[in-house]
């Protein structure tokens, strides 16, 4: 769900922000521009965070697939000379 990986994720950019913030010891509802920039990039991360594991598998099936139809072009290009060297002695 893709909300609840943009919220879950939006919080913990609220939290890092009054984490960041009691540190410096300030009242941590200051400068609440502060909060929802944090907010937007940490959501952002979760929104992209969201579909990369499909996005990865399917990267991968792609280049296994490539990879597989290369392995067959180079073996029917050894087969082809080696019956073109074994048919010219």
């Amino acid at each position: 769900m893709v909300v609840g990986s943009v919220l879950g994720w939006a919080s913990v950019g609220f939290l890092t922000r009054c984490y960041q913030l009691g540190i410096q010891k300030r009242n941590i509802f200051d400068n609440f521009g502060g909060h929802a920039m944090l907010m937007t990039a940490f959501g952002g991360l979760g929104y992209y965070f969201h579909g990369l594991k499909e996005r990865q598998e399917a990267f991968i099936q792609y280049k296994t697939e490539s990879i597989q139809a290369n392995r067959e072009r180079m073996a029917g290009v050894l087969e082809e000379r080696k019956a073109q060297n074994g048919g010219g002695h």
